[in-house]
């Protein structure tokens, strides 16, 4: 499947990559490149996250780190589109 990143999703990895390089690039770095390898996976294993808050997408907890990435899986496309990354703790409309 075609990965594809909204650009809200974008706007969110570069949130975090900022955040966290107010305190260590090199972590900032090591977070942001791990979110994206763990994203990767998407386009092999679409369904591994769970329905999310809204019904059209789903959700996954990214193992080891605090965030969630939001995304749908247009299958007659072939794509899996991440809408979102966000902190665990982080409030969502609902």
């Amino acid at each position: 499947m075609e990965l594809i990143f909204d650009d809200q999703a974008v706007a969110d990895l570069e949130s975090i990559f900022n955040w966290i390089s107010q305190d260590s690039p090199a972590a900032a770095r090591k977070v942001t490149d791990r979110l994206l390898n763990s994203i990767g996976l998407l386009t092999s294993f679409p369904f591994m996250g769970h329905v999310g808050h809204d019904p059209e997408t789903f959700e996954w907890v990214v193992p080891r780190l605090p965030y969630v990435v939001v995304y749908e899986v247009d299958v007659v496309y072939g794509r899996v589109v991440i809408a979102a990354v966000l902190h665990g703790a982080q409030a969502r409309d609902t």
